[in-house]
């Protein structure tokens, strides 16, 4: 795939965005990238040098795109690309903010970052729900053991920097209930916030990736150790808020849950893990709402009420 098929950059705006960044690293011509990944705040180019090149918007989902790139190039500054046997995170080259918003035909844009490329294949959601049951039970233990890991290292690097950035969950309760109609929506909300902030203040916090789901990870094969990407919604938070994303997911939830417990001798707590899954679920509903099919709908509404229920909470 080319970086002419990206549907936000263009050829020209991607050859105004390499001369806006060639002050500050030496990135081969545009001519040579090649889309990686796009979604709603931006792109991601494979430089072909080993490199990869991210593009935040301004605008996107919930929030600002000038926050996230904040939070993911602070997160990325001490993380410094360390590995462990079951996690790996890639290695911050440069980055910097657009002075100028508006390039060539381009949206809005916030900031870029260049990093290291991670070997392997990010994976998808449909890849996982289509493996053999037993290749599934093993990524999700990965998985699981990966979180752990990642959670014990950057929390030390994470205390050592001195960084504040904030809880996960809490902002996305914040910004879901700006976006949310109903009065019923804001009553969950709040219900949702002061249930999270009582586990909360009784910790004990961790540096969490905070928007961990397939679409984030990097497989290398099953002797390698996984790539987390996008570290956008970072910050401490409870460990359970890494699991937001898992339970449309079915059994696979349970196989990541299993390493967890595994390499962290503890098992997760349920009623955080269900309310930072109704957290999550409340924030589709504030971000897709009655979009699509009624039956979309009917199953953002459902699985915020399920999740609701697992954490103890009427709605």
């Amino acid at each position: 795939m080319t970086a002419s098929l990206s549907r936000m950059f263009d050829t020209a705006t991607l050859n105004a965005i390499h001369k806006e960044i060639a002050p500050h690293t030496d990135a081969p011509p545009a001519a040579s990238w090649t889309l990686a990944g796009e979604g709603l705040w931006g792109c991601v180019f494979d430089l072909g040098d080993g490199t990869m090149l991210k593009v935040v918007r301004r605008h996107g989902g919930l929030g600002s795109g000038e926050a996230l790139h904040h939070r993911e190039s602070e997160t990325l500054g001490f993380l410094g690309g360390f590995a462990t046997g079951y996690v790996r995170v890639p290695a911050l080259a440069a980055g910097g903010i657009f002075t100028n918003s508006y390039i060539g035909s381009a949206p809005p844009l916030a900031g870029w970052l260049r990093l290291a490329a991670l070997e392997g294949k990010r994976l998808t959601t449909d890849k996982v729900l289509t493996m053999s049951a037993s290749e599934r039970d093993l990524l999700g233990e990965r998985i699981g053991a990966a979180i752990v890991d990642f959670n014990a290292e950057a929390s030390t690097r994470a205390a050592a920097a001195g960084t504040r950035l904030a809880d996960t969950i809490t902002r996305s309760l914040t910004l879901a209930r700006a976006q949310l109609a109903t009065a019923e929506l804001h009553r969950a909300a709040d219900a949702i916030a002061q249930a999270w902030e009582t586990l909360r203040a009784a910790g004990p916090l961790v540096f969490v990736h905070g928007d961990l789901n397939p679409g984030n990870l990097i497989d290398a094969g099953p002797r390698a150790p996984l790539g987390f990407v996008d570290f956008a919604e970072s910050g401490w938070s409870l460990a359970e808020a890494e699991f937001r994303h898992l339970e449309p997911l079915g059994p696979f939830r349970d196989s990541i849950f299993r390493g967890v417990t595994a390499r962290r001798g503890q098992a997760p707590n349920m009623r955080a893990y269900y309310l930072a899954a109704a957290a999550d679920a409340l924030m589709t509903v504030a971000i897709q709402g009655n979009a699509g099919h009624p039956r979309d709908a009917m199953r953002r509404t459902g699985l915020l009420r399920h999740c609701l229920a697992g954490a103890e909470i009427g709605y």
